[in-house]
C-alpha cells in the first residue's frame, strides 16, 4: 500500500472515531438529562420557536463565512464552500472536551490545498479570540438593561470597560501576550499579522453576528415565557456570558452543564425560577438539533455535487 492510500485509510479512521466520540458525548448528555425533557410541562409557542431557529442558522451560517473572512486576511483561504464546509463539519468537535478537535476536522480541507497548518491554527486561534469578544461585547451593552437597580450607580464602569475593551483589541496588544504564550506553549509565529482596522472590523462583524444570535436565543425564550422587548439585550447578553464561559470551560464538552448554570441564574432574574431553568434546558436542544440539522443540509449537499460530477 503506497504512503498516499494509508494516509487515506488512517484519516478516514480518525474520522470514523470521531463521530463515534461525538455520538458518545451526545447520547451521555440525553441519557444524563432524560427525565428534564420528559417532564417538560410548558405549552411552546412553535412559530416564535422556529423562527428563533432560523436565526440560529442565520448565526452559524456568518460565522462560517466569518472564518473565511479571517482566513483571507492571513493568505491561506480556499474555496468557500469548502470552508463553509469545513467549518460546519468541525462544530461536532465541540462536543468533545477540549477545543483541539474543531481545529483538526478543518485541517484535511485546508492539507488537501496545501495550506500550512501554522497559518490554519493563527485563523483559528484568532476566529475564538473574536467569538469571546464579541460576546464579551454584547454582555457589556446587556448591563445597561440590567433589570434591577443594583448597577445603575456603576454604569460608568461598564462604559469604561467598553473603551477598554476596544484599546485592548489593539494587535500590538494582542501580541504582547502572545509573546509570552509562544514561551509557554513552545508554538512559534502564532502572532497576529493584521492592522488595528481590520482587527477592529473583525471583532465589529462578530458582535454584529453574536447580536443575531442573542435575537435568536430572545425568540427561543420568548416562545415559552413572554419576555418584553425592553429585555432583549439582556437575554441576549445571558447568552453571550454563558456562551464565554462555556467556550473556557475546557473540560465540558460543549459547555455542557456550565452555559445551562449560567442561563439559569441570569434568566432567574427576569422570569420565574422554573421556566428559566426550561430554557436552560431546551436552549442546549435548539443549538444541538440546529446544528447537526445545518451539517445535515451541508453533507446532502457535498453529496449531490459529487454524484454530479
Amino acid at each position: 500500500m503506497e504512503a498516499s492510500d494509508k494516509k487515506k485509510s488512517l484519516l478516514k479512521i480518525c474520522k470514523i472515531l470521531f463521530l463515534i466520540l461525538v455520538a458518545a458525548f451526545l447520547v451521555r448528555f440525553f441519557y444524563r438529562n432524560y427525565d428534564d425533557f420528559r417532564n417538560l410541562d410548558v405549552r411552546i409557542n412553535w412559530g416564535v420557536f422556529a423562527v428563533s431557529i432560523l436565526f440560529y442558522f442565520a448565526y452559524k451560517l456568518t460565522l462560517a463565512s466569518l472564518w473565511h473572512y479571517i482566513t483571507i486576511q492571513n493568505q491561506c483561504a480556499i474555496r468557500y464552500r469548502d470552508a463553509v464546509s469545513a467549518y460546519l463539519y468541525s462544530i461536532l468537535g465541540k462536543y468533545i472536551p477540549g477545543k483541539v478537535f474543531m481545529l483538526l476536522a478543518r485541517v484535511p480541507a485546508y492539507k488537501e490545498a496545501n495550506v500550512q497548518l501554522r497559518r490554519v491554527t493563527v485563523c483559528f486561534f484568532l476566529e475564538n479570540m473574536c467569538t469571546l469578544l464579541g460576546a464579551a461585547f454584547l454582555f457589556l451593552i446587556s448591563l445597561f438593561f440590567f433589570p434591577n437597580e443594583l448597577l445603575n450607580d456603576y454604569k460608568w464602569i461598564t462604559v469604561g470597560l467598553i473603551v477598554l475593551f476596544f484599546i485592548c483589541i489593539n494587535p500590538r496588544i494582542v501580541n504582547f501576550f502572545l509573546k509570552y504564550v509562544e514561551k509557554l506553549t513552545k508554538m512559534q509565529d502564532i502572532q497576529l499579522s493584521i492592522s488595528y482596522g481590520q482587527m477592529l472590523k473583525i471583532v465589529l462583524l462578530f458582535i454584529l453576528n453574536w447580536l443575531v444570535a442573542g435575537v435568536g436565543f430572545y425568540m427561543l425564550t420568548c416562545s415559552i415565557y413572554p419576555l418584553p422587548p425592553s429585555q432583549l439585550l439582556y437575554a441576549a447578553g445571558v447568552f453571550g456570558l454563558s456562551c464565554i464561559i462555556g467556550i473556557l470551560a475546557v473540560f465540558a464538552p460543549s459547555g455542557i452543564g456550565v452555559r445551562e448554570g449560567i442561563m439559569l441564574v441570569g434568566l432567574g432574574l427576569v422570569m420565574p425560577e422554573e421556566y428559566a431553568m426550561i430554557v436552560s434546558i431546551l436552549s442546549r436542544l435548539w443549538m444541538t438539533v440546529a446544528e447537526l440539522l445545518l451539517i445535515g443540509i451541508v453533507l446532502v449537499i457535498n453529496k449531490l455535487r459529487k454524484l454530479r460530477g
